[in-house]
């Protein structure tokens, strides 16, 4: 779940009284929780290895925490890969957070093509992270927008994957990509498992995964990413 506001709000107020519900899949992604917000020059995060929905430390900074914008992601562990707070989503750098939906195969596929600045940062031992790490490589070379698109379009063309479903926020932008592999998905996964919508109005854009009430949401299409002005509010769907 990701969501960008025009004033200052708890994550809760701004998705309203349906948010609950998107809480009650933690019960099924029950391996972490984290919360990154965006606000100014930094990305904050906080993130344990406990199921959201039976903590009482999540409800405390889900509700307390006002933000301009932020990242929520609650973590169904890929095999083999420990389930520590280290491990937990969202991952962050400077004014960058990043939560991933899916599974790179292998697990090290894109380790590679990480700059060494960056190499040096990794905490845990997931995909997801060495994701990020290279999607930080590619923001130092090309910006942050090209960065991300570049990114998405090299491990759409080069690797395998279940899904390579993101969302990243910075200060000045939000981008959403849906992007998987229906062949590769997980054989407990249904047809929609991987599905994105967005909400758009005045108050600002809110985009979270399928499983929950999203009535009136606007679908995203496989294959495309969504590239969110978070000043402006200004939103761009172009194709992967």
């Amino acid at each position: 779940m990701a969501f960008s506001a025009r004033t200052e709000t708890t994550l809760p107020s701004f998705m309203g009284s349906a948010f609950q519900e998107f809480v009650e899949l933690s019960k099924v992604h029950d391996d972490s929780w984290g919360l990154a917000l965006s606000n100014g020059s930094t990305a904050t995060v906080t993130k344990k290895a406990e199921t959201a929905a039976l903590s009482s430390s999540f409800q405390e900074t889900v509700q307390s925490a006002n933000s301009y914008g932020g990242l929520l992601h609650f973590r169904w562990a890929s095999p083999g890969l420990p389930v520590t707070d280290a491990n937990a989503h969202p991952f962050t750098y400077q004014d960058i957070a990043f939560i991933h939906n899916g599974a790179l195969s292998p697990y090290d596929a894109v380790k590679s093509l990480v700059a060494p600045k960056f190499a040096e940062l990794q905490q845990g031992e997931t995909d997801s992270e060495q994701f990020f790490l290279y999607l930080l490589t590619e923001i130092e070379r090309l910006g942050f927008i090209d960065g991300v698109k570049t990114c998405m379009q090299n491990i759409k063309t080069n690797f395998k994957y279940s899904s390579i479903n993101s969302m990243i926020i910075n200060s000045e932008y939000l981008i959403v990509t849906s992007e998987h592999n229906p062949n590769n998905k997980p054989d407990w996964a249904d047809e929609i498992y991987y599905e994105l919508r967005y909400r758009l109005d005045d108050n600002g854009i809110a985009v979270a995964s399928s499983g929950w009430n999203q009535e009136g949401w606007t679908l995203m299409n496989n294959h495309q990413m969504l590239i969110v002005d978070r000043k402006t509010l200004q939103a761009e769907v172009i194709d992967l």
